[in-house]
């Protein structure tokens, strides 16, 4: 039995060397041949090369070869953390069987060629070599995962410094995903919230069950991408996962999608719309107001501390960031709402504001009931937490109290709250209780939960919670946000 060996290098050809002498010395130890043993030092330096190139064509990283024996022969996996690639390029029968170079040639050579995409954590290839034995000399009647060659570096735009450039903005097609996968890292790195988007084969699959994509194209090239997140259990859905190739920012092209993104909200018939612009900088706020959209609330430390954009030093704070939520409606109907007497105000022109049609339901004289209707989600990616309260009943403080324990217990950084405006008669005595728990005013969720809208409050379970590292745009996201703050200390000192 033979131990496993691992480098890590530099992503730079020059320590190509020290790859090429692991291999050999590792080598002598095997039942292996000089050319069994150049087949593994070529086939490796193709992937190097590979990564080098294209996954960290435009930046610096480091990739990770890992030497792993056995007796008849040697495995090595190549990892690098750079820019993601799609899956149909290793589910491809290769292009020409013959070909000197590329992952053509590495298949030729090996006889183990895989490929895993590790989301996050970057990508793997597999390669393995067989000693060449009698036995061995006959490739075995086995299916082996194929690569075609890689296409050659996009070239960068003609055009520098114009600002009209020729951009197809068209709904999503099959063969977009790696390209969708590469924005989002080229713009966030790996530190993106919604991590389905680094998998271009999870992107493939979900597109149409859990979101719709609309892109931006320029020839060959995806260089903007806006998703339609479906919500659950409701009739609306979130825009996000919005970003435009650094190259070609500052040029209308978000704009351009987001036209198009709700052309396809109204087309599969959703009630609303809502976006959660993060607040590091003001764009996404102002092309949100631009296009109708209406600010309900603002949810602090909802982004966590390692989500990096491009150039942005409030993303650099070390503290969690915020996000202001706004919706745009594509239909209304008169609300009957239970109104908290101490957010009541507010309430009323978040509704006012969003043009929103209102009244006060009647609060009739019953008994409370046994039931309760208390729920929570927890998402591990972001460390945060939502529970949804939908009714009143006996020994709810009891059951809230035991459902907040749990949450703070799995160290959630933010715990939201989401009380329904039109099934909660008793939504005093609810707010009364969270407030007493540290939760303080967010905002609003319009259609958020089977078409019902509900208060949404927030509460502060880590010290990393940034209030300053945000700005706001608007005159009605500067009164929220002092709001909130007010609150926040009320909520304190009760």
């Amino acid at each position: 039995m033979h131990e496993s060996i691992s480098l890590k290098i530099p992503s730079d050809l020059k320590f190509m060397r020290i790859v090429e002498d692991l291999i050999g010395d590792t080598c002598e130890t095997l039942p292996l041949t000089k050319e069994d043993t150049q087949a593994l030092i070529d086939s490796t330096g193709e992937l190097i090369e590979n990564a080098v190139l294209h996954a960290y064509k435009d930046s610096s990283g480091y990739i990770q070869v890992g030497l792993y024996p056995f007796k008849t022969g040697l495995r090595i996996d190549v990892h690098d953390w750079g820019l993601p690639m799609s899956f149909k390029k290793h589910i491809s029968v290769p292009i020409k069987e013959d070909a000197s170079e590329g992952f053509n040639h590495i298949y030729d050579l090996m006889d183990l060629f895989e490929y895993q995409n590790l989301g996050k954590d970057g990508k793997k290839f597999i390669i393995i070599k067989y000693a060449s034995h009698p036995l061995h000399a006959k490739k075995a009647n086995q299916e082996h995962l194929s690569f075609p060659p890689l296409q050659k570096s996009e070239k960068r735009r003609e055009s520098e410094g114009s600002d009209e450039i020729p951009v197809t903005i068209r709904e999503y097609r099959e063969g977009d995903e790696e390209g969708i996968a590469r924005l989002i890292f080229k713009n966030y790195g790996y530190s993106y919230i919604k991590d389905l988007f680094y998998y271009p084969r999870k992107v493939f699959e979900s597109h149409g069950k859990k979101f719709y994509s609309i892109v931006a194209q320029r020839e060959e090239r995806i260089i903007g991408h806006f998703a339609l997140v479906l919500v659950p259990e409701s009739t609306i859905a979130e825009i996000g996962v919005a970003v435009v190739d650094p190259e070609f920012q500052g040029r209308g092209i978000m704009n351009q999608m987001l036209k198009l993104v709700l052309q396809k909200a109204r087309k599969i018939n959703l009630d609303a719309v809502f976006g959660e612009a993060i607040m590091f900088h003001i764009y996404s706020q102002k092309a949100n107001l631009r296009h109708g959209f209406s600010e309900t609330a603002l949810m602090l430390g909802k982004v966590p501390v390692d989500t990096t954009i491009v150039n942005n030093e409030l993303a650099m704070k070390h503290r969690r960031g915020s996000v202001l939520v706004g919706y745009y409606f594509l239909n209304t109907k008169n609300k009957n709402l239970f109104f908290p007497a101490v957010y009541k105000k507010k309430i009323e022109q978040t509704y006012r504001n969003a043009a929103v049609p209102f009244e006060k339901a009647k609060k009739k004289k019953e008994k409370t009931t046994d039931h309760i209707f208390l729920s929570y989600t927890f998402d591990p990616p972001t460390n945060v937490a939502k529970i949804r309260v939908d009714r009143y009943g006996k020994d709810f403080k009891q059951k809230f109290i035991i459902l907040l324990n749990q949450l703070k217990a799995k160290h959630c950084d933010m715990i939201y709250a989401d009380i329904s405006l039109e099934g909660i008669p008793q939504i005093d005595k609810v707010i009364n209780i969270m407030n007493k728990r540290g939760f303080f005013y967010s905002g609003v969720m319009f259609y958020y939960h089977k078409k019902k809208d509900y208060l949404r409050l927030q509460l502060k379970n880590s010290d990393k919670i940034g209030s300053r590292n945000y700005v706001c745009y608007s005159d009605f996201c500067k009164k929220l946000s002092k709001y909130i703050r007010k609150d926040e200390q009320r909520v304190k000192k009760a």
